[in-house]
């Protein structure tokens, strides 16, 4: 059955609750009811036509044939069927990922992603509508998101992205991506470039002997291609290719420089599976008054750090003791699983918070909304998992513009419940939205499906979090959980002191860490940019657990 709305400006095609399941069964139904959609109207006038001429709300039911766009019926503009009619309908059936694939074509796969864009997108309202026929799937799926800005200037949707579906799920339930296990931080994209490691994954070809890179080494060339001056695009799609999106067995050789050192040194490294370890350097420090304080490297909200994160948490409660403050690193984590958040920010605020809104996703006015409790007990792969409690009244977070959406929904969700957040480093990236993925023809689609609020209604934050204590550079002369790195240094010194550490000790901090190249050159030549999908932001999807 397909609602037809007629009002004052058109008629509207649209689905309606007889429509059949997505392609990711439970996500509609279950966590923003996307099912059972009915389009009020397409114009400025959303009531419909009654018989006897006045206007009701209630839409009109028409068979499903009446519908003006469908498979064998050409476009019109604004007008819409359900996406479940152009489902797995692919242009290349060895590609897809679901069973029910059948032979379609390029236009197939548009208007699944037109129709699909219309009845979950946020800003549904503020996208163009475009012949199906355009373009291939690719570009035609950047053309389904707002053109909109935020009050600063900025795009209001830089988040659209896809992936392979089998990528994605490997990364998402496993933890496994392609690389070489070191995560790179382009301090500068532009001549003159620098990039440097962040930090490193155990047992990956990264820390071989062989290789040992370090935090805080540079990558100057590639295959003999000067990553720090070349301006040639074929250059920059090469350098970009090899230390960004190598395929496995992709081998490469690097030239790097060590931190301290003034020697440069040929390194050879070959892409392979690398699975993450979202949860590192745990441990407990002991203040000067005998306060205990836990801290944490936390980078990746997958689901492979469920069991590491409630591990982390029991090391805190270690002999009944508890910890006093808690300090989580959350500068280089993009985000990822909307109840891993859940999860940890339950475990931060404690029992007593049971039951009491974490955060509340909001979809677009086709859609109801889901409340996320703060909650102990999780199951994930058929397995409950029981989630500690540190009742903590504050929390000091360490921040970063790579700090996204997942992420800042700890900081958000928390303060919802009147957890003080002592927020340090710098601006987070700004991401109040998030992701019910799509799967069509094997490739998972990423379009801003809805925006978290908390408990207190504070769901804007398109600009990021603007931190307590602000430090411009991160400090890459020191191993992350080091107590002289600025970052942790500078919660530590908080919590001693009760304040931010004088604009004087932040000089001598940073003078101590000093990165020249970590100023932004006004060189205006091409420049490096982090695939999108690294950052996998804010996803609801039960799929996975």
């Amino acid at each position: 059955m397909c609602t037809i709305t007629l009002n004052k400006r058109k008629k509207c095609c649209s689905p309606d609750s007889s429509a059949s399941t997505s392609p990711y069964p439970m996500i509609l139904l279950m966590l923003v009811g996307i099912l059972g959609f009915v389009v009020s109207g397409c114009g400025e006038d959303s009531s419909s036509a009654s018989p006897n001429g006045t206007f009701s709300s209630e839409p009109i039911q028409l068979p499903h044939l009446y519908c003006t766009t469908s498979r064998y019926k050409p476009w019109e503009q604004d007008v819409f069927c359900p996406s479940e009619d152009f489902r797995q309908y692919c242009a290349d059936t060895d590609k897809a990922f679901s069973k029910e694939v059948r032979q379609g074509t390029y236009v197939d796969e548009n208007n699944w992603l037109r129709s699909w864009n219309h009845e979950t997108y946020l800003w549904y309202n503020e996208i163009e509508d475009e012949n199906p026929r355009c373009c291939t799937t690719q570009e035609y799926f950047q053309l389904m998101k707002t053109k909109e800005t935020t009050s600063s200037g900025k795009p209001k949707d830089r988040f659209h992205f896809s992936r392979p579906t089998a990528e994605y799920l490997e990364s998402s339930r496993e933890g496994v991506s392609v690389g070489y296990g070191v995560e790179l931080l382009i301090i500068n994209p532009r001549v003159p470039r620098d990039i440097r490691v962040a930090y490193t994954e155990p047992s990956s070809p990264a820390t071989s002997s062989e290789i040992n890179l370090v935090r805080g080494s540079r990558i100057l060339a590639v295959d003999g291609i000067d990553i720090v001056n070349s301006r040639g695009s074929n250059d920059i799609k090469d350098i970009n290719r090899a230390l960004f999106q190598p395929e496995v067995g992709d081998t490469h050789i690097f030239t790097v420089q060590d931190p301290g050192s003034s020697q440069e040194r040929l390194i050879i490294m070959t892409a392979e599976k690398i699975t993450s370890h979202p949860v590192q350097n745990v441990k407990i420090m002991t203040d000067p008054k005998g306060d205990r304080i836990g801290y944490m490297l936390f980078n990746s909200h997958s689901i492979s750090a469920a069991k590491p994160l409630i591990e982390a948490g029991k090391t805190f409660l270690e002999k009944g003791e508890g910890v006093d403050d808690l300090i989580i690193d959350l500068r280089y984590n993009g985000g990822g699983i909307l109840f891993i958040s859940q999860l940890l920010s339950s475990m931060i605020a404690g029992s007593s918070k049971e039951g009491q809104t974490f955060l509340e996703i909001r979809g677009n006015d086709k859609q109801k909304s889901r409340f996320f409790p703060f909650n102990f007990e999780f199951e994930i792969n058929g397995e409950t998992l029981s989630v500690p409690s540190l009742n903590l009244k504050r929390l000091f977070v360490l921040t970063g513009p790579s700090t996204c959406s997942a992420s800042e929904g700890i900081i958000n969700g928390l303060r919802g419940v009147d957890i003080d957040i002592i927020q340090i480093g710098s601006t987070t990236c700004g991401k109040p939205y998030g992701f019910v993925p799509g799967e069509n023809c094997g490739t998972t689609y990423f379009s801003i499906n809805f925006k978290d609020v908390n408990a207190k209604g504070t769901a804007d934050y398109a600009d990021g979090f603007s931190p307590d204590c602000h430090i411009p550079n991160d400090d890459l002369s020191h191993n992350l959980g080091d107590p002289e790195e600025t970052y942790l240094k500078t919660a530590l010194d908080y919590i001693r002191n009760g304040t931010c550490p004088s604009s004087e000790a932040y000089e001598t901090q940073q003078a101590a860490a000093s990165i020249d190249s970590q100023k932004q050159s006004s060189d205006i030549g091409p420049a490096l940019t982090i695939p999108s999908a690294d950052l996998p932001g804010k996803i609801v999807d039960p799929t996975l657990r």
